[in-house]
């Protein structure tokens, strides 16, 4: 038997599958001690390490970011259980200096550039980044690199929360100096962002350049609001510059005022904001209360006056030449008050001046508009002021109804108070005095009472007075009169004195009369009712009488009333009063209705409850004696009647004396005593009713009883 036959590939098979053993327990070895090492090294933080394994054997691969690292990995590898020998095959990172990190921002994307000492050190980056910009879209171009200081990573966090509060911008670290630039997200962003670099960097860095621009805001608003006590600040300004120049001007206009400062510093103002805002603060100073709101260039002003001055300050200062750009778009100020609230108007001529008060600006425009329109030709020296206080009434009604007035006047003064009116001056014409006397006669406008007129008509020289007999048996008058009461008293002499004859003509009003003017006219006019025809004229204090008086008797009594009746300083110029001669005789029928008609024209009147004949029925006296002297055969008789007022004796009593006293002025005007006949019938015989005032009135009365011939 060949036994070697079957014994040497036996031996072959054994012992390549001995060596295939060896072969594969090994591989399983350095594959779980590769794998320890791996562990080792990255639970100690060197994970930038590779390993390579060959039986026990262990190699550090890779690129280690220091030296210390280097160090670190082989000894944490030699440290793993079955490892025999550890080789360090890595390298370094290069070195670089200045060591430089970026993060740049635009909007929601963000990109992080430069060196970074580690994958580590890149991966607590990464995620900063996301925790400061959660919604950004972050590329990563950073680059391994030695040379990075010891707080890098730190110092690129703190960046990053940074960068999280600008828009757009970018943050970065050079060795330990951090710089940050762009434009601030928000106003709140833009303090928080300049607090946090100036006092909480992290240890070992510095801060380097910082070039924050403030957010942009739209619109661009600051606001003032002053309560009195405290001046509250709100909104943007452009720069701390700015900012400080504003607190200033505060101060300075509002000195000891508190002030809460809540300015923000943003971008996007306009040009020469800052002026604009320093000028509209400046307007505090006027107000007692109050703000103003600077929108862009556009401001609002509002609040109330310190005083009338402050107000026309403020008034001036925005209506004039405003800092460049700016527009005082709203402007509600409230006028300071005034106590002694008052308006008054004087006029000399072409000379008007206008002092006191009106409500509004408004109110000023539309007085100094009126002024204009009732003064055209004169020279208005507007002193009218703005303030409150005004009474509660309709203020410019009542001025402008007052100046109305002025405008009557050549010379005079008009004022307004508290619903009252006071007026003093000469008219600028006959017209305009009667129009004034017609307006302050009438109920006033805007709740107005008279307080004082003393207003007199334009002065006439010579003042004059004329009336004369006219055919119908009225009276014609001309002249000046002083005033609507001697018009008044003038007019009722008249009808007294010529009944129910016609007044023709009128009387201008006049400055100048002389003293006792009217009492002279009334003089004169007694003497006129005498004549039958004829005028009297009053020249200042001259009087002049021309006409026929229905007999010597009367002439005689025209002469002694001349001169002992005129007001003291009154002389007579002329008197050429003649009796007239008798007329054509008549029947006692015709002396009858003659009679009846003197009575009618007038009637007989007495003073008081005696006897003698009233000044006013001495005319009605003379016509009755010049009708009587007509009819000389017929017989008359006097008879004169009363009311029931007092006692049936005295009331016979005393018309009887009253028909005697008749009687007596007949004859002595040339009538024959026993043609006459006196009679007192007291209260018999009544016309009206005695009931009443009227009905008295016409119970009283004389009346004359014909007796025709052959009865």
């Amino acid at each position: 038997m060949n036994w070697q036959k079957w014994i040497r590939p036996g031996l072959v098979l054994t012992l390549l599958l001995a060596v295939l053993a060896v072969f594969l327990g090994h591989g399983a070895v350095e594959r779980d001690l590769g794998t320890r090492v791996q562990a080792a090294l990255v639970g100690d933080g060197e994970n930038w390490a590779t390993v390579a394994v060959i039986a026990r054997d262990v190699t550090i691969g890779g690129v280690a970011p220091a030296p210390e690292a280097q160090r670190r990995a082989v000894a944490v590898a030699q440290s793993v259980t079955g490892v025999r020998v550890v080789a360090d095959g890595s390298g370094l990172l290069p070195v670089v200096s200045p060591f430089v990190w970026t993060a740049r921002r635009q909007g929601s994307s963000v990109s992080l550039s430069g060196s970074v000492p580690s994958d580590g050190a890149r991966a607590a980056i990464l995620a900063a980044a996301r925790r400061a910009i959660p919604d950004a879209e972050i590329a990563d171009g950073m680059q391994l690199a030695r040379g990075a200081a010891q707080s890098f990573t730190a110092a690129a966090s703190f960046a990053l929360a940074r960068l999280a509060a600008l828009s757009d911008g970018v943050v970065s670290v050079s060795d330990n100096t951090l710089s940050v630039g762009g434009t601030a997200i928000s106003p709140s962003a833009y303090d928080g962002a300049r607090r946090a670099v100036a006092s909480t960097l992290p240890p070992g860095l510095v801060a380097g350049a910082l070039d924050i621009l403030p957010a942009r805001v739209d619109p661009f608003v600051l606001s003032a609001s002053f309560d009195g006590k405290t001046l509250t600040l709100i909104g943007y300004v452009p720069s701390d510059t700015v900012h400080d120049t504003l607190v200033a001007t505060a101060r300075a206009v509002l000195p000891g005022v508190a002030i809460s400062d809540s300015l923000a510093l943003a971008s996007g103002e306009p040009p020469h904001f800052a002026e604009a805002a320093s000028f509209v603060i400046a307007a505090l100073a006027h107000l007692t209360t109050g703000g103003v709101t600077l929108d862009g260039l556009n401001a609002d002003i509002t609040g109330r006056a310190r005083s009338v001055e402050d107000y026309e300050g403020l008034i001036k200062s925005t209506t004039g030449a405003l800092p460049a750009g700016l527009t005082i778009v709203a402007r509600s100020v409230e006028p300071a008050p005034v106590s002694d609230y008052g308006w008054d108007a004087e006029r000399d001529g072409s000379q008007v001046t206008l002092n006191g008060y009106v409500p509004t600006a408004e109110d000023l425009d539309t007085v100094a508009g009126a002024a204009r329109s009732l003064f055209p030709s004169a020279t208005v020296d507007d002193r009218i002021r703005v303030a409150s206080g005004e009474p509660r009434m309709d203020w410019i009604g009542a001025v402008q109804f007052a100046m109305t007035q002025l405008a009557d006047l050549s010379r005079g003064k008009v004022s307004v108070g508290d619903k009252t009116l006071s007026i003093a001056g000469e008219a600028a014409s006959a017209a305009a005095y009667a129009a004034l006397v017609d307006a302050l006669s009438k109920t006033l406008p805007a709740s107005l009472t008279l307080n004082k007129s003393d207003v007199v008509p334009p002065r006439a020289s010579p003042f004059l007075f004329r009336a004369a007999r006219a055919a119908d048996g009225g009276v014609d008058i001309g002249g000046n009169v002083a005033s609507p009461d001697d018009r008044a008293q003038i007019m009722a002499l008249l009808h007294r004195k010529f009944g129910s004859g016609a007044v023709n003509g009128d009387l201008t009003f006049a400055g100048g009369a002389p003293a006792g003017f009217a009492d002279a006219v009334g003089v004169a006019l007694g003497v006129l009712s005498r004549l039958s025809g004829g005028s009297v004229a009053l020249s200042d204090k001259a009087l002049s009488v021309d006409g026929l008086a229905f007999d010597p008797a009367a002439a005689s009594g025209i002469a002694d009333t001349l001169a002992s009746d005129l007001p003291p300083g009154f002389t007579v110029a002329a008197n050429t009063v003649a009796a007239r001669q008798p007329d054509q005789p008549v029947t006692p029928g015709e002396c009858r209705d003659l009679l009846a008609g003197v009575l009618q024209s007038g009637g007989i009147g007495f003073s008081g409850a005696a006897a003698d004949i009233a000044a006013d029925s001495l005319g009605v006296l003379d016509r009755v004696s010049a009708v009587l002297m007509r009819c000389p055969d017929a017989r008359v008789e006097v008879g004169a009647y009363s009311d029931n007022q007092g006692s049936a004796a005295k009331n016979r009593d005393r018309t009887q004396a009253r028909a005697e006293a008749i009687v007596d002025f007949l004859v002595s005007a040339g009538i024959k005593r026993e043609r006459l006949t006196a009679v007192g019938y007291g209260e018999d015989k009544p016309i009206a009713d005695n009931d009443t005032e009227v009905g008295r009135a016409k119970n009283q009365r004389v009346e004359f009883a014909v007796t025709l011939s052959g009865g």
